[in-house]
């Protein structure tokens, strides 16, 4: 069977195609129980080595659908097959991530990338053909990573994040970039 590639065609003749996006940093999953799903991936599929966050991680100043939405998680990443896996338990009930959860169950989430230039990237997110919706948006001044979570509707669902790759995202996320090195 031939395999067809119009894609790049209609990329070309669209007012503005889809969003050009770097490699995949991680998958997001939600989750119940974060800890218990570290030994169930670990025991069932070999995953690990896993970067666990051992303080809450609150987003205080995020803004949910344009209103404040502060809200915590408990966070973990790892390494399945190759693939970076963030996985996010919600603390609180009215979060993203808690609307998912109690939606869909357990889950793929979201897809994430880091952009060299936030501000761009969301211009370019939400001019695309179908646009991207902003979720989640964590640009604050006082939020010293800048990221977005734009709405999945258009991708079937699944949420895209979008994180400046700044030098504070860079340390921060340093651990979690070597697991991805290690996973190449």
């Amino acid at each position: 069977m031939p395999v067809v590639a119009h894609w790049p065609a209609a990329v070309a003749d669209a007012t503005m195609g889809p969003p050009a996006l770097p490699p995949l940093f991680h998958l997001g999953w939600v989750v119940r129980d974060r800890d218990a799903t570290i030994e169930d991936l670990s025991a069932r599929l070999g995953a690990g080595p896993f970067q666990v966050l051992t303080e809450t991680s609150r987003f205080e100043h995020a803004l949910v659908r344009g209103r404040p939405g502060p809200f915590e998680l408990r966070i973990a990443f790892g390494l399945l097959g190759g693939v970076v896996l963030e996985l996010l338990e919600p603390l609180d009930a009215a979060s993203p991530h808690a609307e998912f959860l109690a939606s869909h169950g357990e889950g793929l989430h979201h897809l994430a990338y880091l952009v060299p230039d936030l501000d761009a990237a969301l211009r370019d997110a939400t001019a695309a053909t179908p646009p991207l919706e902003l979720l989640v948006d964590g640009t604050g001044a006082d939020n010293p990573i800048r990221w977005a979570y734009l709405e999945g509707g258009a991708a079937h669902g699944t949420v895209v994040e979008l994180i400046e790759r700044s030098p504070v995202a860079e340390a921060a996320f340093a651990d979690v970039l070597a697991l991805l090195e290690l996973g190449r």
